[in-house]
């Protein structure tokens, strides 16, 4: 797993070749949902987690404006309603800050399959060209974007080292070493 620890090493490969400036992003005060045991490597990072409270609201723990930027991999699709948590989540952020967030792609990862297969916690679905799924609550994440007062940055699939051919018959992302990633991330600015 550690999809935080794939996220990065692929990120400052891109920032090194110009590709997208993550270093600008990951600077200053920041905080990392649902970070569980592959949190964010920055010293002036925060970790926040099941243990630390609900981050489906996250700012009745903190103030508005609070952080540079926030980060959560893998996180948004465990919450009981995404728009009312990345709202949330957004309003910790100060203005000029950065949303980052990666999320299962329900093509790559589910594989079209509702309830999902490798983590049945998961309660809604992203993807983005699908404009529906058997999914309580489904995103078109392009569109779905857009309901925010945000500039996006960048909203993409990421599919680092999958495999194709083998498609959804395992969780190809379960072993790290394997470094795939099958997954959204997006990044929007406040």
């Amino acid at each position: 797993m550690k999809e935080t620890s794939k996220a990065m090493r692929r990120r400052w490969v891109e920032d090194a070749k110009g590709l997208f400036p993550w270093k600008d992003i990951f600077k200053g005060k920041g905080i990392d949902v649902g970070a569980g045991d592959d949190p964010l490597p920055f010293e002036d990072c925060i970790a926040f987690d099941q243990k630390d409270g609900d981050a489906n609201k996250l700012d009745t723990y903190f103030k508005a404006g609070q952080f540079d930027y926030l980060h959560s991999s893998q996180s948004l699709e465990h919450m009981h309603d995404p728009k009312i948590a990345l709202d949330s989540w957004i309003k910790v952020v100060k203005k000029g800050g950065y949303v980052i967030c990666t999320i299962p792609d329900f093509i790559l990862y589910e594989g079209l399959i509702w309830p999902s297969r490798y983590n049945p916690d998961h309660k809604s679905s992203f993807s983005m060209w699908l404009k529906d799924s058997p999914a309580p609550i489904h995103c078109l994440l392009p569109d779905w974007l857009s309901n925010f007062n945000v500039e996006v940055l960048l909203c993409r699939l990421v599919d680092t080292n999958y495999n194709y051919k083998i498609l959804t018959s395992k969780d190809q992302t379960y072993v790290e070493s394997d470094n795939v990633e099958c997954w959204l991330e997006f990044v929007l600015r406040k």
